[in-house]
C-alpha cells in the first residue's frame, strides 16, 4: 500500500471511530452484587456531555462467615454514602451501548435500553471477574 493510500485509509477509520461516540444516556444507577468471592457497591451518575461520576466499592469474602459478610455488606454500603461526594467527575466515551473511559476500550459500564439498566464491569487483578446491575434511581440512597 503507498503511503497516500495508507494515509487516507487511517484518515478514515479515525473518522468513522469519531463518529461512532454518541451521548450516553443521562440519569442515576445503583447497584449491588453478593458474589461467592466479592460484595460490590456501585454508584453512577452520567451527566450530559458524557461527563460522569462513579464509585464502587468492593470487599473479598472468600472465606468469610454469614455474619462476617452482612458486617462487610453494612460497612460497604455505610462507606458509599461516605464516599459519594468525594466522586471526580470524568469523561468517557458511548459508543453502541458501551461506556469506556476516554480513550480507551475495556467496558466499564454497559446499558441495556430495554430495561435502562447500567451493568458495570468490575476487574480485579487485571481481569473482569464480576458484572453488577445497576438500576436507575431518582436519587442516591442517602
Amino acid at each position: 500500500m503507498t503511503r497516500p493510500i495508507r494515509y487516507i485509509v487511517a484518515s478514515l477509520l479515525l473518522l468513522l471511530a469519531a463518529c461512532g461516540d454518541t451521548q450516553a444516556p443521562t440519569g442515576r444507577w445503583e447497584g449491588f452484587i453478593e458474589s461467592p468471592s466479592w460484595i460490590i457497591v456501585v454508584r453512577l451518575q452520567v451527566e450530559d456531555g458524557n461527563a460522569i461520576r462513579a464509585s464502587a466499592l468492593s470487599a473479598g469474602i472468600d472465606g468469610m462467615t454469614l455474619p462476617a459478610k452482612f458486617e462487610a455488606t453494612r460497612q460497604l454500603k455505610a462507606a458509599m454514602k461516605q464516599e459519594w461526594p468525594k466522586a471526580i467527575r470524568g469523561q468517557v466515551d458511548f459508543r453502541g451501548d458501551t461506556i469506556t473511559r476516554a480513550g480507551h476500550v475495556a467496558p466499564l459500564f454497559v446499558f441495556d435500553p430495554s430495561a435502562r439498566t447500567m451493568t458495570f464491569y468490575f476487574y480485579a487483578g487485571g481481569k473482569l471477574t464480576e458484572k453488577v446491575v445497576c438500576y436507575p434511581v431518582e436519587q442516591f440512597a442517602s
